[in-house]
């Protein structure tokens, strides 16, 4: 990383000057806590950048937190932005997914134990270097803070708090015996067979953390179970399913509902929505072919203050619609080997009227008796040629 050459101060954004008496209590938390030095009357560096601060609401809890723009100054060619002089490369980061813990839980078998922790004020367990304190500054109330702890917002904060996270997994299997963790930064899953004393492991884990002086969350602490929320998805061992929860479906619906009665919209909005349909295709899968065009729509301009044009994404939106309407929210463990129809001998054929399938030692051949699309015409002729040995999961395989 390269350190910033000169010093600037910047303005603090609307949202904290706004709501003043709720800035000044979280950073009295903060330094408290040992987050951040001072407060100073002037600033004790010579080479520095004090940073904008603001205010962030949770969409649905309403909970505030105190966010701090280390990718300001924008668009300044004499004095770039902290995060701008880090390079992206070298810290980026993959994350695990909602499907390797169920490639997890396939692995271990039906009836699996779960166990799930956080660790609390996560970044923040993480020192800063000291020479790097005088560039993470903050100003409020003709005051000056410096952060010395990793922050929320600056981009190579993610990659070092996970070698942390790798760290404690690591710890955890090779020296706790806890062979099945799973970590997204502060997120740990451990994942134990049916015939493991689970209760066991989930003390182990505890103690663990214990002992490296990691403090966790108590609310975020479950386990051992058959059904837990992970990474906002609702596993469950016992029918081997994924599931997104109901009040979720609820807002997506609300929330697709409001954009199809709109034109245009924000970057900003469109990036919101977005979101919300990645995180729905975790479980609707087939709901990945109807974000494509809304990713092209939000490359086509640069600020996320600018609009664009929604009204051909329209029958996107329907399909989307038609989803969630139609399902239930549930979705199977699909086998993770995809069988192809011709490797089953499954051979099937439909007309406007009837239909017929052929899979050895089964024949089918029968009327339709409603009036369907051609494409479900073919689909039902699937369903019914495979005997019930093969099951949903089959054919979820074979569609896949």
């Amino acid at each position: 990383m390269t350190l910033p050459s000169s010093s600037i101060i910047c303005k603090n954004l609307k949202s904290a000057l706004s709501n003043p008496s709720c800035v000044s209590e979280l950073l009295q938390s903060e330094v408290s806590k040992g987050y951040l030095l001072g407060p100073f009357d002037s600033i004790p560096y010579t080479n520095f950048h004090i940073n904008p601060i603001g205010l962030a609401e949770h969409k649905y809890s309403k909970k505030k937190r105190l966010i701090v723009d280390l990718s300001a100054p924008h668009e300044n060619a004499d004095h770039p932005s902290l995060n701008e002089l880090i390079d992206k490369e070298e810290f980026s980061l993959q994350y695990v997914t909602i499907d390797d813990a169920i490639h997890l839980i396939k692995k271990l078998g039906s009836k699996s134990w779960l166990i799930k922790t956080d660790i609390t004020d996560a970044f923040k367990i993480m020192p800063l270097k000291q020479d790097l304190w005088p560039f993470h500054g903050i100003q409020w109330d003709n005051k000056f803070y410096f952060f010395k702890r990793l922050v929320f917002g600056c981009r190579s904060s993610p990659k070092i708090f996970d070698t942390l996270s790798t760290a404690i997994c690591w710890i955890a299997q090779n020296k706790y015996g806890i062979k099945n963790i799973l970590h997204l930064l502060d997120d740990f899953l451990v994942i134990e067979p049916l015939e493991a004393n689970a209760q066991a492991t989930m003390t182990r884990l505890l103690n663990m953390f214990k002992e490296l002086g990691i403090p966790l969350s108590a609310k975020k602490t479950e386990g051992p179970c058959v059904v837990l929320e992970y990474l906002g998805i609702s596993l469950d061992t016992n029918k081997m399913e994924a599931r997104l929860p109901r009040e979720k479906i609820v807002r997506i619906k609300e929330i697709i509902d409001s954009f199809s009665r709109r034109n245009k919209c924000t970057k900003r909005e469109l990036l919101s929505l977005l979101g919300h349909l990645n995180f729905a295709c975790r479980v609707i899968v087939p709901g990945r072919s109807f974000v494509s065009h809304l990713i092209k729509l939000s490359t086509r301009v640069k600020k996320l203050s600018h609009h664009v044009h929604i009204k051909a994404c329209r029958p996107d939106l329907v399909m989307w619609s038609k989803f969630l309407n139609n399902w239930n929210g549930v979705s199977f463990f699909l086998n993770d080997n995809i069988v192809k129809a011709a490797d089953m001998q499954l051979f099937t054929d439909a007309t406007l009227t009837s239909f017929g399938g052929f899979l050895p030692k089964s024949l089918v051949s029968r009327q339709f008796s409603g009036r369907f699309d051609i494409n479900r015409r073919i689909l039902y002729c699937i369903f019914r040629t495979l005997p019930h040995r093969y099951g949903l999961r089959t054919l979820g395989a074979l569609l896949a």
